[in-house]
């Protein structure tokens, strides 16, 4: 049966009834059934359907058109069928013929070593007795209520098409027919059915769904902007909300803005991924707009060389003191801005990274023009045990709007909502703006290294057969380099499809860390190496990875985490 089941919108009970039969019934092995098939080619109309195609090894093919009313009647050459009052001057059988004889055309068009095949054509009345006679049809071909109740439908349907190769065999223009042959046989009865109703899968290509899901998330992310024209009247906002709220895009948004009204804005998050992607791609037109990591600024405003191996102290201490000195030593000029705008605020909560924002902003922080977005939930990395509050007001910020941001533009509710569970995100998002894709993340265990390896290189064969290309796809993991399941991949030929982000070429599947990825998204990211949720840290790493997918998601854990992923999916009523 193709297809196997019959819809349950089918209007026809009659249909309904057939279908059961020839799917249940004794008689019907190797045959092979399709239920309203669409003939786009028909012989006398622009479109028409046949209700079954019935193919039977050794007989032939019978097409038969149902039809399921309780009364009939034909007058003045018009059929009407129960009390519709239109009339059909073709009537059921010649609709069925010149339905078989289309469908016959198009298989034979499609393979001519199949012209012996015989065709014919049937109409059923499955409800009431039909005893009329014309040369316009053959006895044989009608199946009425009283046959339909005492025959089993594989021998009605077997006599049919018996008739049928004998009235072929008795007419000298049917010359094509040999009844000797037996066709079709089993494997052209396949072929029959691939012809008429073929399989098929089509994936949509890689670039055009990459577009389309940028396109939709820039839509949904979009409908913040509303929060930008709240605030509009502030001189001083602080976003806050968390992962996939559009922080990044609205910094983005609040820079043009500020950009086309003329204003010389500084642009700055911490994560260099994430400095690189804004630089490059989003707001280098903008002229008026000096854009990339705090870190990169300072170098690139103080002119110092970067050393071959810079320690925690020379980012943390030296870099900004230094800049804080040319500031103080040049209080005009360039050096100063009309408008701060500044993305991943919650990784900049020190005071020499402060004191520097406050000298490079025109008015300082404290009556200065700015706009501060940052997660202070769980993105919270270079610094745990934090308060928040007392860490803003300790940034001398001076008075300043609010605008708490808690609708997610980035991820499909599966994602969110796994991304809420396992990352212990508490509020939870107040809603999802993306549709469901009915896809779910997939958590995979492993036991060893080698193990894990496997299923990784499994899941990127999965992903890529579902039509994604190598710069679709992300492996984050908490270890870097080889110490990540993906950088241990030695193996030809997933080797050489591999490589670090910065390293990666357009066509291979990049790696990194976590935490690198910060800010960042992937059409189909893959975590690996996550080995336990407990403590703060690893619980906002696996947040922050999770948080990162706009579609695809695959968890790889090792086995020893397993109950605490229960125990966290369970969520807190069931623990």
């Amino acid at each position: 049966m193709i297809p196997p089941v019959i819809p349950v919108s089918c209007p026809s009970p009659g249909e309904q009834e057939i279908f059961t039969r020839l799917k249940d019934e004794p008689g019907t092995k190797n045959w092979i059934v399709l239920h309203s098939l669409d003939i786009a080619h028909h012989l006398r109309q622009v479109a028409g359907e046949t209700d079954f195609v019935i193919i039977v090894p050794a007989l032939g093919v019978l097409c038969l058109e149902v039809k399921a009313c309780h009364s009939l009647r034909r007058e003045n050459g018009l059929w009407f069928y129960g009390r519709d009052p239109k009339g059909d001057p073709r009537g059921p059988f010649k609709q069925s013929s010149e339905g078989m004889h289309s469908l016959r055309q198009q298989v034979v068009r499609n393979d001519p070593s199949l012209s012996r095949v015989p065709f014919w054509s049937a109409v059923a009345f499955p409800f009431f007795e039909f005893t009329a006679t014309s040369g316009e049809w053959h006895p044989w071909q009608v199946i009425d209520a009283l046959r339909f109740r005492r025959q089993p439908v594989a021998l009605l349907i077997s006599e049919i098409l018996r008739s049928a190769r004998s009235y072929l065999k008795s007419q000298p223009s049917a010359r094509w027919f040999r009844d000797s042959d037996q066709c079709p046989d089993q494997k052209q009865s396949a072929v029959i059915a691939r012809i008429l109703r073929p399989s098929f899968e089509f994936a949509e290509r890689a670039p055009a769904r990459r577009a389309r899901k940028q396109a939709e998330i820039l839509r949904y992310t979009e409908e913040q902007f509303s929060a930008l024209d709240a605030m509009a009247d502030n001189e001083r906002v602080l976003f806050s909300g968390p992962a996939g709220t559009g922080k990044t895009v609205l910094a983005l948004e609040a820079a043009r803005r500020a950009s086309n009204a003329g204003k010389r804005v500084l642009l700055l998050c911490f994560n260099r991924l994430l400095g690189r992607w804004l630089s490059q791609h989003h707001i280098a037109q903008c002229e008026a707009v000096t854009a990339g990591t705090f870190h990169q600024y300072l170098l690139s405003f103080t002119g110092i060389a970067l050393p071959a191996d810079p320690c925690d102290a020379f980012w943390k201490v030296d870099l900004p003191d230094a800049a804080i000195a040319k500031l103080i030593d040049e209080p005009t000029g360039d050096a100063r801005f009309d408008i701060l705008v500044v993305d991943e605020l919650q990784d900049l909560f020190n005071t020499s990274y402060i004191d520097v924002l406050d000298l490079v902003l025109k008015g300082g922080l404290a009556a200065g023009n700015w706009m501060l977005f940052g997660d202070f939930e769980r993105q919270m990395l270079y610094g745990q045990d934090r308060d928040v509050a007392e860490e803003l007001r300790n940034a001398r910020l001076g008075a300043f709007a609010r605008c708490s941001l808690r609708v997610n533009c980035r991820n499909t509710p599966r994602v969110a909502t796994l991304s809420h569970l396992l990352g212990k995100l508490t509020p939870n998002y107040l809603r999802v703006l993306r549709p469901d894709d009915r896809i779910e993340p997939v958590i995979m265990y492993y036991a060893t290294p080698s193990q894990q390896r496997k299923q990784l290189v499994d899941t990127l064969e999965r992903i890529l057969r579902d039509s994604f290309s190598g710069q679709d796809i992300v492996i984050l993991s908490p270890r870097a380099g080889a110490r990540s399941a993906a950088g241990s991949i030695a193996t030809k030929p997933w080797a050489d499809r591999i490589a670090p982000y910065e390293q990666a070429a357009p066509d291979q599947i990049r790696f990194t860390t976590i935490q690198s990825f910060k800010g960042l998204e992937s059409a189909a990211i893959v975590v690996t190496d996550i080995e336990h949720l407990a403590g703060e840290l690893f619980s906002s790493l696996f947040y922050i990875a999770t948080t990162r997918a706009l579609g695809r998601l695959y968890i790889l854990v090792h086995e020893t985490a397993k109950p605490e992923i229960i125990k966290a999916l369970l969520g807190p009523e069931q623990k």
